[in-house]
């Protein structure tokens, strides 16, 4: 018996990264995954490789700041299945820059990217949600990936640091507006730390290269990175798409509003 048998799950930034973990463990756990991205050629890929170990997983092209592209999910879901119990957003994007270089279309574009599909995205498959939760005495299950960067003030990144926040009370809000409306769909937040993916190589890269931390070594940059954990070590996907399997199964049918923070301790020992 699998965790996720018998459920219908969308994960968004599906090609790499958080993503491409959550959508394999998900498949893996018996659900039927619609991995989505920008990114086709990495769905293709993810959807052969999750086939050959025995899981179902469908790639769909999905722009996440396109309202076309989300009707077009809503459409496929309709065709093949008619419910959707889990969305998990991983979809976003990254802005290190300090408020007197940030532009407003910069601005704009990581809202757009990193906060916006949680509450657009979620409306517009709403109908579908509701549908899984009426067949389900724990409903369906909303997760969204926010950040440490939701809960702290981390230097030079106020765009991302306020989308990510955002996402946090977005996920409280509809939490408890569709408890309030007796929707039966839960939906938590999860707050990694530092984590193995391509995001966070490509934010190593931009501080070695500008030597924010007087340095343009990237090891010692990996290095400096792992040390603002108490772990003393970057995460892996796996720690987060476990969090998020948790967050997605009946195990957690009592759980919604919640900020799940995930980052061996780096947040603990900040605040």
């Amino acid at each position: 018996m699998h965790r996720l048998d018998g459920k219908i799950a969308l994960v968004t930034g599906a090609a790499r990264g958080i993503g491409e973990c959550v959508a394999s463990t998900f498949a893996a756990e018996g659900a039927v995954v619609i991995a989505t991205d920008v990114l086709e050629e990495n769905l293709s890929e993810l959807s052969t490789r999750v086939a050959e170990q025995g899981g179902h997983c469908m790639a769909k092209k999905l722009d996440v700041t396109c309202k076309e592209d989300w009707i077009a999910v809503r459409d496929l879901i309709d065709a093949e299945f008619s419910k959707l119990d889990i969305i998990v957003n991983c979809a976003g994007m990254e802005m290190v820059r300090e408020l007197k270089d940030l532009t407003l279309d910069e601005y704009r574009l990581t809202q757009a990217v990193n906060t916006e599909p949680a509450i657009f995205g979620t409306q517009i498959l709403l109908d579908q949600l509701s549908k899984a939760a009426e067949e389900c005495k724990n409903g369906a299950s909303i997760v969204n990936i926010s950040s440490i960067a939701g809960l702290l003030g981390i230097p030079d990144q106020i765009a991302y640091n306020t989308s990510k926040g955002a996402v946090r009370h977005v996920s409280k809000s509809l939490a408890i507006e569709f408890a309030h409306h007796k929707r039966n769909i839960r939906v938590n937040s999860i707050h990694p730390g530092c984590i193995n993916t391509p995001m966070l190589r490509e934010a190593m890269e931009a501080w070695a290269e500008t030597g924010k931390i007087g340095t343009n070594d990237i090891a010692k940059v990996e290095e400096a990175f792992a040390a603002v954990c108490p772990m003393n070590k970057i995460g892996e996907p796996s720690d987060i798409a476990l969090g998020a399997l948790y967050l997605a199964s009946e195990e957690s049918g009592f759980v919604t509003g919640i900020e799940l923070v995930i980052d061996g301790g780096s947040y603990a020992s900040w605040t």
